[in-house]
């Protein structure tokens, strides 16, 4: 799944441009965001593979956005493309913010389409790097690999994270916040308590009429899938990359 965060606070701009790139590909993930501190909250807590930015926004520059992406070192490199009226900025976005491409406004869907059909190209041929997913503890960061996780459920307010070496209790996170931090096609949600690494599953049983439970190797404890998500789940699952 490719990530793309378009910041832009006009609606109808930001849901035409959206409507363009995923025209592209079933396999992209539109992120929008109206304003420039939205914008930086959102790619801390989902990987953003490419980025369409506007230069106007109502709170900070498109430029300040851009320079908050090239200060994490994730995005040292990550492909940034500004749709913006202001061509006088045009200069200082490809030297100081190393930009891909500058789209002007008013611009045509083959104007974008463009850019982003190149660009997805080179996301796509960019070897995959460990990923990882990070949480903020009261004392300490803790880094988890995505491939060790087996499964994560939910328990009450918490989200206890299952690898085949050890359980991890992240504090007051929701599944979608838990989804959202993961951005990886390997995980699926199966139920409303529990979200599953399709790459780990080594068989799944029924339960019941509703209901079934995901097996995982050398490990005793279970997942369920509840009928809501079975269907997305095994359409998954028949697809998966082992």
């Amino acid at each position: 799944m490719i990530n793309i965060l378009i910041v832009e606070d006009e609606q109808i701009a930001r849901t035409n441009l959206a409507r363009m790139l995923q025209s592209l590909s079933e396999e992209i993930k539109i992120l929008e965001a109206s304003t420039g501190k939205e914008a930086i909250q959102l790619l801390k807590q989902t990987h953003i593979n490419l980025f369409f930015l506007d230069i106007q926004l109502p709170d900070i520059s498109g430029l300040k956005v851009a320079e908050t992406i090239r200060s994490i070192p994730k995005y040292e490199l990550t492909y940034i493309v500004f749709v913006t009226a202001h061509v006088q900025y045009q200069l200082e976005a490809f030297k100081k913010y190393h930009c891909y491409d500058y789209i002007e406004k008013p611009y045509t869907k083959e104007d974008v389409l463009k850019v982003a059909e190149r660009l997805i190209r080179g996301v796509q041929s960019i070897p995959p790097a460990e990923k990882a997913i990070c949480f903020e503890l009261r004392d300490f960061i803790l880094k988890i690999r995505t491939d060790d996780i087996l499964f994560i459920e939910s328990r009450g307010r918490n989200c206890v994270i299952h690898t085949s070496s050890r359980l991890y209790t992240i504090p007051n996170i929701a599944m979608k916040k838990m989804l959202d931090k993961l951005a990886d096609e390997t995980f699926i949600q199966t139920h409303k308590s529990y979200i599953v690494n399709i790459k780990s599953v080594e068989r799944i049983d029924k339960v019941d009429r509703s209901s079934w439970r995901a097996y995982f190797q050398d490990y005793s404890l279970t997942a369920y899938i509840s009928d809501k998500y079975k269907e997305s789940f095994m359409k998954r699952l028949s697809n998966k990359i082992v």
